[in-house]
């Protein structure tokens, strides 16, 4: 997934929360929480020293705490569109498609898109549109 343009600033504003903000003057609060809470030597960001140390590197393209840890800036926009409910968000894709027993082609006929396009949504390489989640929730309506 690409971002719309590379990131300007980031600003650590909670203990788990960052403000990101691209070069097009969008910006995003972006909760760290369950990275931290979950995935190994994410945990280190508890440490508010750590967290608050937070700088935007690669020309905008990853931010990079003290001791090396970094995230990549398209990871950071999905999240922010998917929390601020601009995205649907690719765990609750993936569930549903489990939920269901759906593989990418049976999601791809079942929406009417592109194998590719679900291909793309599931793996998180693109926002999935806010009406696929609609759509999602209608489907489970019409077979529930």
């Amino acid at each position: 997934m690409a971002t719309p343009d590379k990131m300007k600033s980031v600003t650590a504003q909670t203990p788990d929360a960052l403000l990101i903000e691209l070069t097009s003057g969008k910006s995003y609060r972006v909760s760290l929480a369950e990275p931290m809470a979950g995935v190994p030597g994410f945990d280190a960001l508890r440490d508010p020293a750590v967290f608050a140390s937070a700088q935007v590197v690669d020309f905008g393209w990853t931010v990079e705490w003290a001791g090396g840890l970094s995230m990549a800036s398209e990871r950071l926009y999905q999240m922010g569109k998917e929390q601020s409910g601009e995205a649907y968000p690719v765990a609750d894709f993936r569930a549903w498609m489990e939920r269901n027993s759906m593989s990418l082609s049976t999601v791809s006929a079942a929406l009417g898109l592109s194998r590719r396009a679900v291909s793309q949504y599931s793996s998180g390489a693109r926002p999935i549109p806010r009406v696929v989640g609609l759509a999602l929730k209608g489907l489970d309506r019409a077979h529930g």
